[in-house]
């Protein structure tokens, strides 16, 4: 996260494209709370992040107040049951930063970076892209899948037509047990409207994403998690993203 001052509209903007410029930069947000932007990186080293924090600060230092850097340790994503209203389908797609890394040629690579921006992209279309076979594409996308490079398709949203807000809540927790913060990630996957559960070292225990209609509801929601955690939810805070100006889930 970044809380800038100092700026102008249009040295914000220039933040905002030099970040969005960066190859490891993989989602950019406006934030409204405590931080003006958010940043998700994918690197394979802290050493490359770090080179893009020396980057950005040896360039913006005068704009920047303060940072806060945490490191990614599991993400689970599960589907927005909110947009159909029926009880959540109980699936995740679950991002672990430490696994075995799984090498791939150059076609692969091409081939996730046509899906990347443009999962809907036929197998065709990438086919004629790539100079390969029909047969050659799909087979490949295939031992992507297999071998959970590629862990599923999803289809973005603009909230804000739906009518719909988006907030990260951060919780401090005391007295926690196994058992306990089994019930808890237990009600976070079956919330409707908890699109994310994050894990995190640097940051707060528990991090979740919420896609609500009012800040009543999310109100609301936090009200329902202190009532049946009110023995380990030390306190809360939260944060609203308002504007994504790059999402992309594979690293350019």
């Amino acid at each position: 996260y970044l809380k800038l001052q100092n700026t102008t509209p249009e040295k914000e903007q220039e933040i905002i494209e030099f970040l969005k410029e960066q190859r490891v930069v993989n989602w950019l947000v406006s934030i409204d709370g405590e931080y003006n932007l958010g940043i998700w990186a994918l690197t394979k080293s802290i050493k490359k992040m770090n080179d893009l924090w020396k980057e950005l600060l040896e360039k913006y230092m005068d704009y920047i107040d303060k940072r806060w850097l945490t490191i990614f340790t599991k993400v689970s994503y599960f589907p927005r049951a909110y947009l159909l209203e029926k009880e959540k389908n109980l699936d995740e797609y679950t991002f672990v930063t430490e696994q075995d890394e799984i090498k791939l040629d150059k076609t692969d690579l091409k081939i996730l970076k046509l899906i990347a921006p443009n999962s809907r992209i036929s197998v065709l279309e990438i086919a004629k892209q790539l100079n390969i076979t029909p047969k050659t594409a799909s087979s490949r996308i295939k031992q992507l899948e297999k071998k959970k490079v590629i862990v599923g398709y999803r289809t973005m949203f603009d909230l804000e037509k739906l009518g719909y807000q988006y907030f990260k809540v951060h919780f401090n927790l005391h007295n926690l047990t196994t058992e306990k913060e089994k019930q808890l990630r237990a009600f976070i996957k079956h919330h409707p409207n908890i699109i994310y559960d994050n894990e995190v070292l640097g940051g707060d225990d528990i991090e979740i994403e919420v896609q609500v209609k009012t800040l009543i509801d999310l109100r609301n929601l936090l009200s329902e998690i202190k009532e049946q955690f009110a023995g380990i939810i030390k306190d809360y805070k939260y944060i609203m993203f308002y504007k994504e100006h790059k999402y992309l889930f594979f690293p350019g």
